[in-house]
């Protein structure tokens, strides 16, 4: 397990037409972290509500995101533009290096 963030401020995001990350948060930091998709799984808090078992999707040359679903905005009261405070652990990772 890996701490990525700890009541870092982010701000909810939107992307028309972005499929499932349509609304999603940008992690920082996470540019480095190489893996494929679905052996990046990430658990903590966004606001209060806890959150398990995500996929942190990767992104060429950019940090990585996770998508922030209707029921986790729901539950948050938030949308896209609302800053949401977050901590994320990286669960389980399977890939060749992290820089930081």
């Amino acid at each position: 397990m890996i701490k990525l963030l700890d009541q870092e401020k982010l701000i909810i995001q939107y992307k028309k037409d972005f499929g499932a990350w349509t609304y999603h948060l940008r992690i920082p930091n996470t540019k480095d972290i190489q893996g494929k998709w679905g052996y990046m799984k990430v658990f903590g808090l966004i606001d209060d509500y806890e959150i398990k078992d995500l996929n942190l999707a990767p992104r060429t040359d950019e940090d990585k995101i996770i998508s922030i679903n209707k029921t986790i905005r729901d539950a948050i009261h938030k949308t896209a533009g609302d800053t949401v405070t977050v901590t994320l652990y990286l669960e389980k990772y399977n890939a060749k290096r992290l820089k930081y």
